[in-house]
């Protein structure tokens, strides 16, 4: 069969997005019984930096402020809505037509009623109305502008309704999109699934001189700003009360503008997936303080990836409920509640005798619960399915 995949995100971003993206084209790419895989995702500008099969095709679409207008003057909330025509011709060459984002219902439903007789999926990473809704500060135009925005998306989100199966990350964004629209007639759960991260890299931990602290996201959204502040307040309270010399190290998109307040902490800006794999090869613990937002926060899944112990805040350990729950997995991973305690923890972890032991539980989770064999496995039932 021949599948389309279309998303907002780039197939070559290093954002949680863009890393869902790419599990989820590499999942197909293995899935029995899919003989072209097309990605329609965004221009990132920086080449082709991730390798694909020959049976999967890539297109990059151009976004831009004009586009991002365009599309909302269209009462659409993706600039994918500006591409309307090329996507509707991708479409009608394929079986299965499959939206990554749920702010792509409308788009779907649009190109369902002109190319009818295909199979047509949403693989949502977010609820993403809920998770604009909580964007509530910045000045009154900023407030304004995302009411609106949220309306629009809203309204986007409606018509996932009416796919043929739509997917959530966590069990938790299944019932809140059944809260706010209603269940789709088959749903299924796609948590995030990723590649094991490079066994000698793994190794480079154990080499450096001192313990590195890791905490990486695209830092221009607002929950992950909201976590780099409270990374920093770790940073300060353990280098208050602990004598272990530690480097806390933040990486990602716009990391050395917003944490340019921060002087305590060392950022790698910006960095290429050869870099942001060097900085997880490095690290001995990877915070991940986000205390707000919606979905399943990839980047918990690659330090997992990378054996490496993860310390949390409830929200990111949503979607990491069997882990949790099993007691051959759950050493590796801590969930706190606030940022004195996320110090605490660290401070007790940095001190164990075994770390080994540590990484070893998390390369097991990892390999048990969030593989990429897992994931095709999980895409072929939705696929197959009569």
């Amino acid at each position: 069969m021949n599948v389309l995949l279309i998303s907002p995100n780039g197939l070559q971003e290093l954002s949680g997005g863009g890393l869902y993206l790419r599990s989820l084209a590499q999942a197909l790419c293995a899935a029995q019984g899919v003989d072209q895989l097309t990605v329609i995702s965004k221009d990132m500008g920086n080449g082709e930096i991730f390798e694909f099969p020959a049976h999967c095709k890539r297109i990059y679409l151009k976004k831009n402020a004009l586009r991002d207008v365009a599309a909302r003057v269209r009462l659409c909330p993706t600039y994918l809505m500006t591409y309307r025509s090329l996507l509707m011709r991708e479409a009608r060459a394929a079986d299965v037509t499959l939206f990554h984002n749920s702010r792509l219902g409308r788009l779907m439903s649009d190109i369902r009623k002109k190319v009818p007789g295909r199979t047509y999926g949403i693989l949502s990473d977010n609820v993403e109305a809920e998770l604009k809704r909580q964007h509530s500060g910045g000045n009154m135009l900023r407030q304004v502008s995302n009411a609106l925005d949220t309306r629009l998306i809203r309204h986007a989100e409606a018509p996932c309704r009416s796919a043929d199966f739509m997917t959530f990350i966590t069990e938790a964004d299944r019932t809140l999109f059944d809260s706010h629209y209603g269940m789709p007639a088959r749903t299924g759960i796609l948590p995030i699934s990723l590649s094991r991260g490079e066994p000698d890299a793994q190794r480079l931990a154990d080499s450096a001189a001192h313990p590195q602290i890791l905490f990486t996201a695209h830092f221009g959204f607002a929950p992950n700003q909201t976590a780099l502040h409270h990374f920093a307040e770790v940073a300060k309270a353990f280098k208050e009360s602990a004598d272990t010399p530690v480097q806390f190290v933040v990486a990602g998109a716009r990391a050395a503008e917003m944490a340019a307040p921060y002087p305590c902490l060392q950022v790698i800006d910006n960095p290429d997936p050869d870099r942001m794999s060097a900085a997880f090869a490095s690290a001995a613990v990877y915070l991940a303080p986000v205390s707000w937002g919606s979905g399943m926060k990839t980047k918990v899944a690659e330090a997992l990836s990378y054996g490496i112990p993860v310390i949390c805040m409830p929200n990111a350990a949503v979607g990491y409920e069997a882990m949790l729950s099993d007691e051959r997995y759950c050493e590796a991973i801590s969930v706190v509640e606030n940022v004195p305690q996320m110090a605490r923890t660290l401070h007790r972890i940095l001190q164990t005798p075994d770390q080994g032991s540590l990484r070893n539980a998390a390369s097991a989770a990892f390999d048990a619960l969030y593989s990429q064999a897992s994931q095709t496995r999980r895409l072929e039932l939705l696929l197959l399915a009569k």
